[in-house]
C-alpha cells in the first residue's frame, strides 16, 4: 500500500479512537440495499451507493459508488451471503478499493454478520470486498422425488386398504432416506392423535394426481411435527 493510503488510514484510525462511544460517525447517507434476498445495511460519508452485488465466481461483494470527497464506507455484511473462514476461524476480507488493495476496520462481529469500515479517496468509485465463501445462487433447491410405490401406499390408504401404521412405514422411509426434512422433536413428544382426515383426503387426492409432491410432502410434515 502506498504512503497516502496508508496515511489516511491511520488518520481514520485516529479519528474513530477519539470519538466517544455514546457518539457515532455522521454520514450522508445511509440504507440498506437487497442482495439476494439479504438486507445488506451500509453507510456512507461523502458519496453515493450506486449499485451493490454478489459475484460468486470471484466471491466478492461489489459496491459501485460516486464519490464528492475522500470518506469512508461501513456496510454490514451477512455472513450467509459473503464471508472470509480460515478453516473454523473469521479470516480477514481481500478489500479493493479501484483495484488497489485497501486496509480497512472491523468495528463490530457476530454470528450472523460483520461490519467493516473502508475508507476511500475523492474519484473513488468501485469497492471490491473479497471473501473466501459466497452464496450461490445459481444453486437450485433439488426437485422432491417420491417413489411410486408411496404413492400406491397413498392411494390404498385413502381407500383403507392398508392400516395407519402401514402408510406411516412408507413416511419413514422418506425421511429415513432424506426426501423429507422434519424438524427435530423431542423423544416422547407424540401426541398419540388420530391422524387428521384431510392427510388422509391429501393422500387421495396426490395418488389421483390433483395436487403435486411438494403439496403431499407439506401436509405430511405437519403430520409428524405437530406429532
Amino acid at each position: 500500500m502506498n504512503t497516502k493510503n496508508s496515511l489516511f488510514f491511520l488518520g481514520l484510525i485516529f479519528s474513530i479512537l477519539l470519538i466517544p462511544t455514546s457518539s457515532q460517525l455522521s454520514f450522508a447517507e445511509k440504507g440498506t440495499i437487497l442482495v439476494h434476498s439479504y438486507d445488506v445495511a451500509y453507510n456512507i460519508e461523502n458519496g453515493i451507493v450506486e449499485s451493490m452485488y454478489l459475484d460468486p465466481d470471484f466471491i466478492e461483494l461489489v459496491i459501485t459508488m460516486n464519490t464528492s470527497s475522500d470518506g469512508t464506507f461501513e456496510i454490514t455484511i451477512p455472513r450467509t451471503l459473503l464471508d472470509a473462514k480460515f478453516e473454523t476461524s473469521d479470516d480477514i476480507f481481500f478489500v479493493l478499493v479501484d483495484g488497489f488493495e485497501t486496509d480497512y476496520l472491523e468495528i463490530e462481529t457476530s454470528s450472523e454478520s460483520r461490519t467493516l469500515v473502508i475508507p476511500f479517496f475523492v474519484g473513488d468509485s468501485i469497492i471490491d470486498i473479497i471473501g473466501t465463501t459466497a452464496l450461490n445462487p445459481f444453486i437450485e433447491e433439488p426437485e422432491i422425488e417420491i417413489p411410486s410405490w408411496i404413492k400406491s401406499n397413498a392411494e390404498w390408504w385413502a381407500s383403507n386398504q392398508i392400516d395407519d401404521e402401514t402408510f406411516v412405514q412408507g413416511i419413514q422411509y422418506l425421511i429415513t432416506n432424506g426426501i423429507m426434512n422434519i424438524p427435530e422433536t423431542k423423544s416422547g413428544e407424540s401426541s398419540g392423535k388420530k391422524i387428521p382426515s384431510w392427510i388422509k383426503s391429501n393422500a387421495e387426492w396426490w395418488a389421483s394426481n390433483q395436487i403435486d409432491d411438494e403439496t403431499f410432502v407439506q401436509g405430511i410434515q405437519y403430520l409428524i411435527t405437530n406429532g
